[in-house]
């Protein structure tokens, strides 16, 4: 490591730990999810602005493994059993949603500089940006506004769970593996669509198996004994099975941040055959992890790659932001909100519609997925980034003031005893 890449590490870093701080002084003011604070550090540290730090192959590395573990993460607390009952219809609002963000793509792409790929290609990147939804980045901010167990939080994590991991599964259906020398070429979408078939089938027998037979007892007593050891056997074996789950997707064809949802939802079905305390233990531990150190400098890296100058040189790409921001809503929003449950108030429909239309990670995934592949320009996607950034700063807060505002939005009771530890991706 050069002298310079340390120096960005320590600057990415240090604008990592003042994040939480800065959103803790401005709660009384606004609202400002850790996340959303993360990226306009990092646009402000970047070449843009103060010209502190610039990505390097380092920081791309450790970004991307932290994109792996929000997926991972997201698999993890996504509990199908509990809204299996609106997934149906949650998949068929998306599918709308996709449709609907597709066509959007093709009629906006048509004025956008000339890609190295074609206006179909193009419109599928963005319509996928689109109809994103960023669950990961909402659920603690549910958990915090008692939000999980109520009509609306129910509504919401039907459409998330969806349209958190779908747009990759489409994307890598429609237009194949971004990189043109993976085995996924653009022009295979049923071979596409059956690999993915045999990664989630390959999953499925997997937890299958688990919930059949169990743990072996000897990794029990491994799990056991190392709890609070410098091994650290449980923590490492879940980082673990998030690569390893991240690789086999690559070699499958399956975009690699849908082989760590696949991972986090094993991981789910592991944890539930372990005993509660050491579970909330090996949880805020492999968290630490996770959301500590690889998920703020995912994106604080996005923010050193936000083209700042080319949005201001341009304000045709500019005024991209408040298009994609109010297409995020009615597009995704919209359609998204019918997982609710009729009869509903209109603050209950406003509030899912928020919330659904609300997305960030996977945004600045499909995003810098569509750069690198030449579909989008960079304007395009610091557009479509800038419009994710204004949906998580601005819906969560006014929706879920909504939501506990309704009386008849109130949350019911649940068992906990295998519910995930919060996560600590807004606090």
């Amino acid at each position: 490591m050069t002298t310079q890449s340390l120096f960005t590490l320590v600057v990415v870093l240090a604008a990592a730990t003042l994040a939480p701080m800065i959103c803790r002084l401005l709660r009384r003011v606004l609202s400002i999810p850790v996340v959303v604070m993360d990226l306009l550090l990092g646009i402000i540290i970047g070449p843009g602005l103060l010209g502190l730090a610039t990505s390097n192959a380092i920081l791309a590395g450790l970004a991307a493994i932290g994109v792996w573990f929000l997926f991972f993460a997201a698999g993890y607390e996504t509990d199908f059993i509990s809204v299996k009952d609106r997934l149906g219809i949650a998949s068929g609002a998306w599918l709308i949603c996709l449709l609907l963000a597709v066509g959007a793509g093709f009629i906006i792409g048509g004025f956008l500089p000339d890609a190295a790929t074609s206006q179909f290609v193009s419109a599928v990147f963005i319509g996928g940006a689109l109809v994103s939804t960023g669950l990961g980045t909402m659920l603690p901010m549910m958990r915090d506004a008692n939000q999980i167990t109520t009509r609306v939080g129910k509504a919401v994590i039907s459409s998330g769970v969806v349209g958190q991991f779908a747009p990759q599964i489409a994307i890598g259906i429609l237009v194949g593996h971004a990189n043109p020398a993976a085995a996924m070429p653009y022009h295979q979408p049923l071979l596409a669509l059956g690999l993915h078939l045999l990664f989630f089938v390959l999953v499925g027998g997997l937890i299958w198996g688990i919930s059949r037979f169990g743990i072996p007892p000897f990794m029990m007593r491994i799990q056991s004994a190392t709890l609070d050891t410098g091994a650290q056997w449980a923590v490492i074996f879940q980082v673990a099975l998030c690569l390893t789950f991240v690789f086999i997707g690559e070699l499958l064809g399956v975009d690699r941040a849908i082989g760590a949802f696949g991972a986090g939802l094993l991981s789910r079905a592991l944890m539930q055959h372990i005993p509660q305390h050491e579970r909330v233990i090996i949880d805020r531990k492999t968290k630490a992890v996770e959301y500590g150190v690889f998920l703020p400098i995912f994106f604080i890296n996005a923010g050193l790659t936000f083209d700042l100058p080319g949005l201001l040189a341009q304000p045709a790409a500019f005024a991209l932001i408040p298009v994609f921001f109010i297409l995020k809503l009615i597009i995704r929003g919209l359609p998204g909100s019918a997982t609710l449950e009729r009869p509903s108030s209109w603050r209950e429909r406003v509030s899912v519609t928020m919330l659904v239309g609300t997305g960030l990670a996977a945004v600045i995934l499909i995003s810098n997925i569509g750069l690198e592949a030449g579909a989008i320009s960079s304007t395009t996607a610091a557009a479509l980034i800038g419009a994710a950034m204004l949906s998580a700063l601005i819906f969560p807060t006014i929706a879920l003031n909504l939501a506990n505002s309704d009386p008849a939005n109130q949350s019911i009771p649940v068992d906990t005893e295998y519910l995930p530890e919060p996560s600590f991706t807004a606090q």
